[in-house]
């Protein structure tokens, strides 16, 4: 028996090589084609009539896992040539639809009956994938710049041909940006299905993206755990490949499920709550398979969705049938994520917005994953590359109080005001006006010179701060205003997920947030 592994690899660097939304949206297509029907083509070619019902058990192949840009098959037979022109017919599919995307492939042997099985025989395919990549060139290897040739209007790449675009007249494209054009209108057709809209919403929303919107965010999502809870799940099956390769199955394609009935769900309320125009799409997937989300949105919309999300895709793996069984024999009730947001200028390069939504998603959301959901956001400002230890050390010594609790659990020390519900509550606060008077509550000159305490230090701020209550005494709607900007433990206090002493406020968070909350101002 031979197990095929197949891994997409750099997905997020090859969809934002470029800053083109139009290359954007046609490499992610390009990515989500590797599982969803190329690798149909190529076992298709190598054992003619394939079909994904097949089992090993009766016939020569059988695909076990199709998703996120990655794929595993098992094939029966006295040698391993079946097995490798699988890996042939895949990999010139993509050399030839897709150059410059980088999808590679190992074939392990093991022998049926054997301990273990093919959880040890997938084990050894994932070490020996990881030496055989390391040691393939990577796939810009391919593009040599010599002898001397023009680069890509888009990418920077050796120029292939002159394209004609609009009425900006003929443009050098490499053959990496051809593709992704190529793949665009396909891209679309899918999103729109995706999203319950039409191909036509979703060329707006790709211009409106480009052209139009003041701010775009960038959010990343990522399953928190989800390789333990697969290594479980692999183990419960040990003693029978069959079964094993079954459940492995099953349990793939009930997460994609949840993740992409919870992208609907979530674009649903968002539109619906936010009040904004039914059936227009307002979110750009790019990522959408397995527990991994990338999108592209509306500046303004980007928290609210990606709250959403995490609280859909957690409702969706608590309800799924199949999903909820396997994952109670693993002592899970649901699956959590953690997501990070990078809200930008529209013309802030994408791919330094992906890795700082990355970076939030990885070191502030995920870094509570034992507790649940959790949402970190950034909002930039400046137009260098992002650092996020920068970012969030520039503040007088104290640190945002990011990340936010989101989803069913928001228990545990840690979350005390640090639960989404309390940066709405901050947002609020900073809009909120007298009921008599219409006057806001804590005035914008009051709310200034509190940032500026911040930034001075954490003495002056609570010098501050405590003026301004003394100010207030008396009236009841300030008093509570106040509170709900600063939070039931103050303006300051100890971060319990530091492993030494640091201060957090959420002071700054909401407003930064403030005009991209509902509760905020422009957002209509």
């Amino acid at each position: 028996m031979y197990v095929v592994l197949v891994r997409t690899g750099g997905k997020q660097r090859y969809i934002f090589a470029s800053g083109k939304r139009q290359e954007i949206v046609g490499a992610s297509h390009l990515i989500r084609s590797v599982t969803e029907s190329w690798i149909d083509q190529a076992l298709g070619e190598v054992f003619s009539g394939f079909s994904r019902s097949w089992r090993v058990s009766e016939h020569p192949a059988e695909l076990v896992v199709a998703a996120a840009g990655g794929a595993t098959v098992l094939v029966r037979g006295d040698d391993e040539s079946k097995a490798r022109e699988v890996v042939t017919a895949l990999t010139v599919k993509a050399l030839h639809d897709a150059p410059g995307l980088d999808v590679a492939a190992v074939v392990h042997r093991y022998e049926d009956g054997e301990e273990r099985g093919l959880v040890k025989a997938l084990e050894d395919a994932r070490a020996a994938f990881g030496a055989a990549r390391a040691a393939t060139p990577g796939p810009q290897a391919r593009f040599l710049r010599l002898p001397l040739v023009e680069d890509c209007a888009s990418s920077g790449l050796p120029a292939a041909r002159l394209i004609q675009e609009g009425e900006e007249g003929p443009r050098p494209r490499s053959t990496v940006g051809i593709a992704k054009l190529a793949a665009y209108p396909e891209a679309l057709a899918r999103w729109a299905r995706i999203t319950e809209t039409t191909e036509s919403a979703m060329r707006q929303l790709v211009e409106r993206l480009g052209f139009h919107s003041s701010w775009v965010g960038v959010v990343h999502a990522d399953g928190n755990g989800l390789g333990e809870v697969v290594s479980k799940v692999s183990e419960s099956y040990k003693d029978s490949d069959a079964d094993h390769a079954n459940g492995l199955r099953t349990f793939s394609t009930a997460v994609n499920q949840c993740a992409e009935r919870a992208f609907q769900r979530a674009h649903s309320r968002t539109v619906d709550e936010l009040g904004y125009e039914a059936g227009k799409p307002y979110v750009l997937p790019l990522v959408l398979g397995g527990d991994d989300l990338t999108v592209v949105c509306e500046g303004e919309v980007a928290l609210p969705f990606t709250r959403y999300y995490l609280e859909e895709f957690e409702k969706e793996t608590a309800e799924h049938e199949q999903l909820k069984g396997m994952l109670a024999a693993v002592g899970r009730r649901y699956l959590t994520a953690g997501a990070g947001v990078a809200v930008v200028k529209r013309n802030y390069p994408f791919h330094f917005a992906y890795d700082l939504a990355e970076e939030l998603a990885t070191d502030e959301a995920k870094s509570v994953k034992q507790h649940g959901s959790a949402l970190a956001f950034s909002v930039l400002y400046e137009s260098s590359a992002p650092e996020l230890r920068r970012i969030r050390t520039a503040a007088g010594g104290a640190r945002s109080a990011s990340p936010y609790a989101v989803g069913m659990n928001q228990g545990g020390e840690w979350a005390n005001g640090r639960r989404f519900e309390d940066l709405v509550s901050a947002v609020r606060a900073l809009v909120a006006t007298d009921e008599a008077s219409g006057e806001l509550l804590v005035s914008r000159s009051a709310v200034h010179d509190l940032r500026e305490g911040v930034h001075l230090g954490e003495d002056v701020a609570n010098a501050r701060f405590e003026l301004l209550s003394h100010r207030y005494v008396g009236d009841a709607q300030r008093t509570e205003a106040l509170g709900d900007l600063a939070g039931p433990q103050g303006l300051f206090w100890d971060d319990p997920l530091a492993e030494g002493s640091r201060r957090v406020t959420r002071l700054l968070d909401a407003l930064a947030a403030l005009p991209f909350m509902p509760e905020g101002e422009g957002t209509r």
